[in-house]
């Protein structure tokens, strides 16, 4: 009989751990589905980036957990401590299921001076089933305001509310950063992967554009090879004007005595200017055109200078 009893506890008591487990299970999907809207504040210094931790609740949803960071007043919590509103789209790795990326568009603001509110991220689930991704945002009891699509769960550590380093399960510790990462765009967007661009119309740059280095310092900067299969260029001041009645051309003689003191010929750049400064690819090939046709008058004098000695021979052998 007391047998018969228990066993009946024993499946109520079993069937009411399968209903909590089942209503935990589903609060957390509830909670993970709903949007979140919110602030928090990051301490510590502000010349200093602390890492702030974020939950991906779109993954067991499927879908990438869209972020939004921002502060519209340019003179929250302090005068001109600046504006910012940047935009997060990400989905993590969670021990390497792969198609994971960080996704940031970025615009701030803070009058005269630049002022940089975000210094990099991390996914922080490559040895791991976590869902946290890490931002450095500055510090100096700076608030920021958030919303996002599913559940985020800002949790900052900057030494105050949380200790440093923030350890990640499986892998190294993170700490906060005095500088701004390379691969962050300051003014617009940074993204993990490549893009297309298949439309036919007409693609702007108005600024400039740096192909394998993050400081282009012209119109385009390449840090590597450029293969194509051709190359135009705009060119003003043609160096025909060697070929005018009046164009000063020196002698072999000065020519010969310029190389022997400077080892390369005269208005062309030398080697180790070459090498700190480069060339100018339209003034190098007016440049050495130049010195073609200044070659050309020199065999020509030459030439004339040989029919005038064989017309000698000649005239001797003649006689």
């Amino acid at each position: 009989m007391n047998d018969i009893i228990i066993g009946r506890y024993s499946k109520k008591f079993n069937c009411s751990i399968i209903i909590i487990s089942f209503c935990l299970a589903l609060s957390l999907i509830c909670f993970n589905a709903k949007a979140q809207t919110g602030s928090f504040n990051v301490g510590g210094d502000i010349d200093k980036f602390y890492p702030v931790t974020f939950y991906d609740g779109g993954w067991d949803n499927n879908i990438a957990t869209e972020l939004s960071i921002g502060r519209s007043s340019v003179h929250l919590d302090a005068t001109w401590r600046g504006s910012c509103i940047a935009l997060f789209r990400f989905h993590t790795t969670r021990w390497g299921h792969s198609s994971q990326f960080i996704d940031a568009d970025i615009k701030q603001f803070s009058g005269g001076t630049p002022i940089r509110f975000i210094a990099g991220w991390q996914d922080a689930t490559g040895a791991n089933g976590n869902y946290i991704i890490i931002i450095w945002l500055k510090g100096g009891s700076t608030t920021y305001y958030y919303h996002a699509n599913y559940a985020v769960s800002p949790t900052v550590y900057d030494g105050v509310q949380n200790a440093l380093p923030y350890q990640e399960t499986n892998g190294p510790t993170y700490t906060y950063k005095t500088t701004v990462e390379a691969y962050v765009n300051n003014a617009g967007p940074s993204y993990n992967y490549t893009a297309f661009f298949n439309g036919s119309g007409t693609n702007y740059f108005n600024g400039n554009v740096g192909i394998g280095t993050t400081n282009p310092q012209a119109k385009l900067a390449v840090n590597g090879d450029i293969y194509s299969k051709k190359v135009k260029v705009t060119q003003t001041g043609w160096s025909d004007y060697v070929f005018e009645e009046d164009y000063p051309l020196l002698n072999l003689g000065e020519v010969e005595k310029y190389i022997r003191q400077n080892k390369h010929l005269p208005e062309v750049p030398s080697a180790k200017e070459v090498e700190k400064e480069g060339i100018d690819l339209g003034d190098n090939q007016s440049m050495l055109l130049k010195k073609i046709e200044e070659l050309t008058l020199y065999l020509i004098e030459q030439n004339k200078k040989i029919e005038a000695l064989e017309k000698e021979i000649k005239a001797l052998r003649s006689k």
